[in-house]
């Protein structure tokens, strides 16, 4: 009788969670696929003062600042009930606090096939003046870009969208008259850092002998950029006129 029962289990299995697994298996390869092949992706700069570019900002952000949202639970689990306007206020300010506050100029990649506005990677660009940098020891930089926060979604990774969204950084330093660029980045992040020395951005500290990465926690990496009219031939550092 047990082996009879253990058979109809068995059976109600294949007909029903196999398959669902199966179509959940489909699913998530056909939504990786989607993810490696789609070219439809538009750079841009977005609006920080538009509600529809900041929501779509605030999808793919995670909070950054304490501020009591919709739906936050306070004072003995009391939930919080706001206005729909204080509600998207707060929203904003949870996740692009620092970006409003730092003037930053947020560059987006967006799905272009999409229905709605469907963001897919940014980038913060901070104008900053010539002086020090995270280190109070460290080097003098110039007037310079400071970039933060790339991001690009996990199904659209190793398309070049990252490396699209810091061509267009460049592009922006370039309208601003910048001729610097310079970011964080933690020194054991080997993907990142590969991206960046690619684009030829190098240490701005570099140890006088090897350090491991554990040790060196975030590494200040930084670019040259060549002003308007003048070119770096290859394989140099040298800039020379047009």
């Amino acid at each position: 009788k047990l082996f009879a029962v253990y058979r109809v289990c068995v059976y109600i299995y294949m007909l029903t969670a196999a398959p669902l697994a199966a179509r959940s298996a489909i699913a998530l390869c056909s939504l990786a696929a989607a993810g490696r092949g789609h070219l439809g992706v538009v750079i841009r700069a977005a609006n920080l003062t538009d509600p529809g570019d900041c929501e779509a900002l605030c999808c793919v952000r995670k909070p950054v600042e304490f501020v009591v949202e919709q739906g936050s639970k306070g004072f003995l689990g009391q939930v919080a009930v706001l206005e729909p306007e204080v509600a998207r206020r707060r929203r904003v300010q949870a996740r692009l606090g620092s970006a409003i506050r730092d003037k930053a100029r947020v560059l987006i990649a967006a799905d272009a096939g999409a229905a709605e506005l469907a963001v897919i990677g940014t980038v913060d660009c901070v104008a900053l003046p010539a002086g020090k940098g995270r280190r109070a020891m460290g080097p003098e930089l110039p007037q310079r870009l400071l970039i933060r926060n790339l991001w690009v979604a996990e199904a659209f990774r190793r398309q070049g969208i990252g490396r699209r969204l810091m061509d267009a950084a460049e592009e922006l330093a370039a309208e601003m008259h910048i001729e610097f660029l310079s970011l964080d980045v933690l020194a054991d992040n080997e993907p990142a850092r590969r991206l960046y020395e690619g684009l030829g951005f190098t240490d701005l500290e570099p140890p006088p002998v090897p350090v491991p990465n554990w040790l060196r926690g975030a590494l200040s990496l930084g670019k040259a950029l060549a002003p308007p009219g003048v070119t770096a031939p290859e394989g140099s550092t040298e800039m020379r006129p047009m």
